[in-house]
């Protein structure tokens, strides 16, 4: 059934517009204008909302790892990963209960749907290497079944497991006992070859290229964890099949060092040396990346996945945002599955990206609310699925992913009731939005969430499963070995590097 879905105001690529609906046929956005003229031509279509709502683009999650519960959601640090340097917070996520992967992305997706998310680009963590080919599958499933769209990420790691370099000088803090039980683990049980064998069953039987509900992308995870060879061959994969990678990058100033350390140069210059730069790579973080490498990533087409949460829960710092949109690189805003409250609640990332994004100083850049809105919407959706998708605007033809935000919660009751004009709309919703706010969310033209309830599974249900299943035995976890990575590392503070210019 055709339907017009109509509200107060509409938010276009991040600029407000009253008086504009659609309509809505399938699983595309067929007409867009005044609503009573989308009534004249469309008689017999539904309609939905109304002056109560402001209506949006349906929101993409650029970076997550699906964690369901996030890594401390238990309540208790016995039973999760306490927040700390990445590099010794790692080292503790073994220590995360395991939950089915189903079960892990079908509560995630719900969760993300929840606060208005479309789709995610899911960077998977597996519980063991080897179980990756059966665990990837699952997760699929979970978010198909949820109602999302997942662009799937299956990792791979060729090097530097334990530590980014100088591993045998690591091994020599450790007393004997923990020497062992380190040395013995630290291995990767997955060859390049298994994995690309995996990925390209995973690319036949999985990849949608037609409706774009499942994306199979390559993730060599880290540019210190896989070698120049692996990267490359990751890229070759992605522009030969006509999709994506994505790589976590200069999360922290250790990896920054790392670069340096090997190469003499940064990690973006590295990356373009090898050929990897280009518009079929997203990197994720990119905290420490230098001033004059954000001019090259623009140049090279190159997305940026922003995690602002899990950068400060971290303690990895702040990235150049405002001066990466300024220079042209297309930025979107991920979640990482590590935001503040633990909630996934994408409107507060988004207020907190454009917040801290907006540094001191006159002459610092400007990140406007446009720009913010386009992070999470249409940005998002390029780096994310790729712009032929149609995923993350309100154009006619493209897909019909759409957010209904309650506006009488989002204006509050001091508000006068023409206030604000809509020039000042998208900073006004993105300043005070929340996810409690979501009221329906639609996916390919189905209503998933309505009424602020999902429409396909009863949450309370899946959590009852999820409980029932869980995992408490800990399989790979060395939270024992903070204070020695700590010492480690500190170390390479010490090294001579070129400033870091902002």
């Amino acid at each position: 059934m055709r339907q017009i879905v109509g509200a107060r105001y509409t938010l276009l690529d991040g600029e407000a517009a009253a008086d504009h609906a659609l309509c809505v046929d399938g699983d595309r956005i067929i007409a867009a204008g005044g609503l009573a003229e989308l009534v004249a031509r469309y008689p017999d279509a539904e309609l939905v909302g109304g002056d109560s709502f402001i209506l949006c683009p349906g929101f993409i999650n650029a970076h997550d790892h699906g964690r369901a519960l996030g890594t401390l959601a238990l309540g208790t640090l016995a039973l999760g990963a306490a927040d700390d340097f990445l590099e010794v917070w790692l080292a503790g996520l073994g220590s995360l209960p395991q939950i089915p992967p189903y079960l892990a992305a079908l509560y995630s997706g719900l969760q993300l749907l929840r606060g208005g998310v479309t789709g995610v680009a899911h960077s998977h963590n597996p519980a063991r290497w080897a179980d990756m080919p059966a665990e990837i599958p699952e997760a699929i499933r979970g978010y198909r079944d949820a109602g999302i769209r997942v662009a799937m990420h299956p990792p791979i790691i060729d090097q530097n497991m334990l530590v980014y370099a100088e591993r045998e000088r690591f091994l020599a803090l450790l007393p004997p006992d923990l020497r062992a039980q380190v040395g013995a683990a630290d291995k990767i049980d997955l060859s390049a070859d298994a994995y690309f064998d995996m990925l390209d069953a995973l690319y036949d039987a999985h990849h949608d290229s037609v409706n774009h509900r499942v994306h199979i992308q390559v993730s060599p995870a880290g540019g210190q964890w896989c070698g120049d060879g692996l990267i490359h061959r990751a890229c070759d994969w992605a522009r030969r099949q006509n999709t994506r990678a994505q790589m976590h990058l200069l999360e922290t100033r250790y990896q920054r060092r790392y670069a340096y350390k090997t190469w003499g140069v940064s990690f973006v210059k590295r990356l373009d040396e090898i050929g990897a730069l280009g518009p079929w790579l997203t990197l994720a973080h990119m905290v420490w990346v230098e001033e004059e490498d954000v001019d090259l990533l623009a140049e090279r087409g190159v997305g940026i996945a922003h995690n602002i949460s899990s950068n400060l829960r971290l303690r990895s710092g702040l990235a150049p945002i405002a001066e990466m949109v300024a220079a042209g690189v297309p930025v979107g805003i991920g979640l990482d599955g590590q935001t503040l409250d633990d909630d996934q609640d994408f409107l507060r990332e988004m207020r907190l990206a454009w917040t801290l994004a907006n540094r001191d100083g006159m002459a610092a850049a400007d990140l406007s609310a446009k720009a913010v809105w386009r992070m999470g919407t249409s940005n998002a959706a390029d780096i994310s699925f790729g712009a032929e998708a149609g995923l993350g605007r309100l154009d006619v033809g493209a897909r019909a992913d759409l957010v209904l935000l309650d506006w009488e919660a989002v204006r509050g009751r001091w508000a006068p009731m023409e206030f604000p004009p809509s020039e000042l709309l998208p900073a006004f919703s993105l300043r005070r939005a929340k996810r409690e706010q979501v009221r329906g969310v639609m996916v390919a033209g189905e209503w998933v969430l309505r009424d602020g309830a999902h429409a396909r599974f009863d949450v309370d249900e899946v959590e009852r499963e999820i409980y029932a299943r869980l995992d408490f035995v800990a399989d790979g976890g060395a939270p024992e070995l903070g204070e020695y990575l700590r010492e480690f590392y500190r170390g390479w503070d010490e090294d001579d590097l070129p400033p870091l210019r902002r």
